[in-house]
């Protein structure tokens, strides 16, 4: 059941790395970023995909925020403290104080490049980024991330688990003139 609670952090990972641009150990810096998801979780065990959709916002002073909308509301905040759920009550409860993981998730996020290249083997092809953990830590949960990107915008992001899992992801963000609406 554990893997089932840290799947959500594992995706935050993938979306995190998903603000790289096209060349190589590029990042973009950004103090706000923000877009919605569609998440196509495929186990091995099921016939179909499980499909989420909701939205993302990251502000550099307040953290990361992913907000889960269907099928089922959650909320996950990412600061340099942890990462923490919404409880129905509306308060906030840590899943992990893994300062290392949520540092590495901002980071990422923030165009902090460093970190990436210390965490990660990372190939170019065409227009897909391909990125193999270096940590057994993050190892032991992704096999590998595969980033399609067309016009300077990351359209998908394939997730590679052990035991076949695998995860599509779909983002669209927000331009800065559709912030704030």
């Amino acid at each position: 059941m554990r893997s089932i609670k840290f799947t959500p952090l594992v995706l935050l990972l993938v979306v995190l790395f998903a603000k790289a641009q096209a060349a190589p150990f590029s990042l973009q810096s950004s103090s706000e970023q923000q877009g919605q998801f569609v998440q196509e979780k495929h186990l091995a065990v099921l016939t179909q995909p499980f499909i989420t959709k909701g939205t993302y916002h990251y502000q550099s002073e307040a953290g990361l925020i992913w907000h889960t909308q269907h099928p089922v509301e959650s909320l996950l905040r990412i600061t340099t403290d942890g990462v923490s759920e919404r409880q129905a009550e509306g308060h906030f409860k840590s899943l992990t104080t893994n300062s290392q993981f949520s540092e590495l998730l901002l980071a990422l996020f923030s165009g902090k490049q460093q970190s990436l290249q210390q965490q990660f083997s990372i190939e170019q092809q065409d227009n897909t980024l391909t990125l193999t953990p270096k940590s057994t830590q993050i190892a032991s949960i992704i096999l590998e991330i595969s980033v399609l990107i067309e016009d300077n915008q990351i359209q998908k992001i394939v997730l590679r688990e052990p035991e076949g899992n695998y995860t599509n992801i779909f983002l669209s963000q927000l331009d800065s003139s559709e912030q704030g609406q």
